[in-house]
């Protein structure tokens, strides 16, 4: 099996990939969506961490208001350290069930947004990144609910830059162009790492 890390940084077309290799039936496994189920059903584990660690303020009974952690985490540089060790332990071990639940599998994707941030490169065959300009990228994500001009900026500092993601990476998938030509490039993507499965 080939386990393909996926990255890139906010808006870049990392939802759209991912929506396109569900559609070709390649396995994902998907960051993001394992921190929002935490958040949106807590385990007792982690209401414990929360309260623990100073984040009570965030707490509503069994309820969690992630912009406060948001902004608490983007102003206290200990805390923040605190919650992603956290998080990430737990996106581990669900990365870890998908691998061994997809071991058959010729190719199966990980979405990771912070694949470079943490050091992971090197635990997957290949790395794929999607890349556009910033200045897209800032429109795209203008557009979420919630997203503001400051935390947007502060989630682009705390990011990889696109070069040094460029250098790193095996593939780059363009967004910046149509969705078509997007779907293209993954398709040769995947062509080329089964064509070429064992050599690296």
């Amino acid at each position: 099996m080939e386990a393909v890390g996926l990255t890139g940084g906010i808006a870049s077309g990392k939802s759209f990939i991912v929506s396109y290799l569900k559609k070709i039936n390649i396995s994902v496994h998907e960051s993001d969506v394992v921190i929002r189920a935490l958040y949106e059903k807590p385990t007792n584990n982690l209401l414990c961490f929360l309260e623990k660690e100073g984040f009570e303020k965030s707490l509503n009974k069994k309820k969690i208001n992630k912009k406060i952690i948001r902004d608490l985490i983007f102003n206290n540089k200990n805390k923040k350290k605190k919650i992603e060790k956290y998080l990430h332990n737990a996106v581990r071990k669900s990365r870890e069930n998908f691998l061994i639940k997809n071991k058959n599998k010729k190719i199966v994707f990980l979405d990771i947004p912070l694949l470079f941030e943490n050091k992971l490169e090197k635990n997957y065959s290949f790395i794929c990144t999607a890349i556009c300009s910033l200045k897209t990228r800032k429109a795209r994500a203008l557009q979420r609910p919630g997203m503001t001009k400051k935390i947007l900026n502060q989630i682009v500092r705390s990011q990889t830059n696109d070069n040094v993601r460029k250098k790193k990476s095996d593939y780059l998938i363009n967004t910046t162009q149509t969705k078509t030509k997007t779907c293209l490039q993954v398709d040769k993507i995947i062509y080329d790492i089964l064509q070429n499965i064992g050599t690296k």
